[in-house]
């Protein structure tokens, strides 16, 4: 990825809100709270995944889904209530995008009509209803 195409998602601001900083602790009780029963529910999706790759020999793009927008939602609330940004998240973030920029180029003899997924971009397998690489549901 070419160094002038990448944006940190929260740069360093010196300013910073005293209001915000007194919010960010009512709003840290009730962020504890959604977090610690979405993280049991997190650790039994863990659990069955675990036999669902041991039995199947692939992951669920279900169960992928669940604990991957855990973990990235943590890791945009934990910048809030660390004082990196007095942005405020929501309780459910959206996910942060975990994307390398690839160049895709086709050689022109090659007329095929394979479908790639509009997450990120890899080759579907024919018949295919969701990507192998990132679990995206087929457009």
């Amino acid at each position: 990825m070419s160094p002038e195409k990448i944006q940190q998602l929260w740069p360093y601001n010196e300013k910073a809100s005293r209001l915000e900083l007194i919010i960010r602790w009512f709003y840290g009780i009730v962020i504890a709270i959604v977090y610690w029963i979405w993280g049991i529910w997190v650790s039994i999706v863990m659990f069955l995944h675990f036999f669902y790759i041991l039995l199947l020999g692939r992951r669920s793009p279900t169960f992928y889904e669940h604990t991957r927008r855990y973990a990235n939602a943590v890791t945009i609330m934990n910048y809030y209530l660390m004082y990196l940004t007095d942005d405020r998240p929501t309780l459910t973030p959206n996910t942060i995008l975990h994307y390398e920029e690839v160049e895709r180029t086709q050689p022109s003899h090659i007329t095929s009509k394979a479908k790639f997924c509009g997450s990120c971009g890899v080759e579907l397998p024919s018949g295919a209803v969701f990507c192998p690489n990132c679990g995206a549901k087929r457009k």
